[in-house]
């Protein structure tokens, strides 16, 4: 799981060092989106490099609550997690969850950020229409003496019609879906109240 979440934020920051052949309009498809949100995350991120580490943590967290944490769906993704319980909890309950899920994100995307190194990633700019509410953006991470990573970004577009990052697909490994397993299977053991105690104590 955690090596899925390296792989995540290494394409997106990456991808941030790189030059679009189209003139895109950053926030109105995936694409654009990745680009927009990964080059301003590369150029902050390369400003912390001097920093002792705890503090470099610190700083980190901040960029992702900030710049990132702000297009992944966390609404559409708490539910995911819930899968078969989502009809029995209560609003409170489901509020409290979906706070627990950002904060627990945030650290863990703050933790995978500490071994970006510059990677390589290859992008391909995908065909969506108009009417579409979800989206796919495919890509390589290639390192020297390494296989080739395919990783596929999920991307559902809400209700203001802002496209948002849902779930990512590393090697045909869907994060969401094995972190849903995860999560269901811990909420039938102790509950939904204390699963979200968990992922905050983990935060």
């Amino acid at each position: 799981m955690k090596k899925l979440l390296q792989l995540m934020l290494v394409a997106l920051l990456a991808f941030g060092s790189l030059q679009s052949v189209a003139a895109t309009d950053t926030q109105s498809d995936p694409y654009g989106l990745i680009k927009s949100v990964g080059d301003q995350l590369f150029v902050d991120i390369s400003k912390l490099n001097t920093l002792e580490e705890a503090h470099k943590k610190a700083e980190l967290k901040k960029l992702v609550r900030e710049q990132l944490m702000p297009h992944i769906d966390i609404k559409y993704v708490s539910f995911k997690l819930l899968g078969k319980h989502v009809r029995e909890i209560k609003r409170e309950q489901a509020v409290t969850f979906i706070d627990a899920v950002e904060q627990y994100l945030a650290n863990t995307y703050a933790n995978a950020l500490m071994s970006y190194k510059g990677q390589q990633v290859n992008f391909i700019e995908p065909v969506v229409s108009a009417d579409s509410k979800f989206a796919s953006v495919k890509s390589e991470i290639v390192e020297p003496n390494a296989p080739t990573i395919d990783i596929v970004f999920k991307f559902r577009k809400n209700k203001a019609g802002e496209w948002q990052v849902y779930d990512l697909v590393a090697e045909s490994i869907s994060l969401l879906s094995a972190k849903q397993k995860e999560i269901t299977s811990r909420i039938s053991e102790v509950g939904i109240d204390q699963v979200s105690k968990e992922l905050v104590a983990k935060s």
